[in-house]
Formats: structure tokens, sequence, C-alpha cells
């Protein structure tokens, strides 16, 4: 009986070590960097340096920032915050710096 509750205490203290150190792994993780080459998006790394292909500097990745949310179906229709369209009852998207959601941009010619 004793060696049974000296393993169930064994086990209980490695899964418990082990889910700690996990979890920060994955906050370390995401906090990571991500650098890229200008000329080849492909060559990405998680730390500064040269191009192995060409030889330029790597520029660090920047995450776009949000812009609020809209409906897409109604892009006249904007949020701060993340909802319901009030005219088709649609999820809003968020909306990000890099996009754009201008038809006008688009047009074909008749």
């Amino acid at each position: 009986m004793k060696n049974y509750l000296f393993l169930t205490f064994l086990l209980l203290a490695t899964s418990t070590a082990l889910s700690a150190q996990t979890s920060k792994t994955k906050t370390d993780s995401s906090k990571q960097q991500t650098y890229t080459c200008p000329m080849h998006p492909e060559v990405i790394s998680h730390q500064p340096g040269k191009c192995p292909k060409c030889g330029m500097t790597l520029e660090q990745v920047k995450k776009p920032q949000s812009l609020g949310y809209t409906c897409p179906m109604h892009p006249e229709v904007t949020s701060k915050q993340p909802g319901k369209c009030p005219k088709c009852g649609m999820n809003l998207v968020e909306k990000m710096g890099s996009q754009s959601m201008d038809s006008a941009k688009h047009k074909m010619p008749i």
C-alpha cells in the first residue's frame, strides 16, 4: 500500500512539473520575434541576421494592427469590438492594417 501511494505521489509530481514546463515554453515561444528577407519571404528566422540566399539583412516581421471590425456584407458597418451586424446579423470580422475593403480599386472596365 505504501508503494502504491508513493508511486501515485511521484506520478502526480512529475506530471505537474511537466505541465508547468510546457506552459512556460508556450509563453516563451509566443514572445519570439520572426525575421524574414525582403527579397526572399520564404527565408524565416527567429533571430536577426543575414539572408543565406542574397546576404541582405533580415527584417523583423510586424504583426498587422487591427483597425476594428466590419460586416462582410455591409462594409459601412464598423465597430471597435467584435459583435453582430445590426443589418443582417452576421458576425463582424476583424479589419487588419494592410487589408482594404475598398471595392473601387477593383473595378473592371466595361
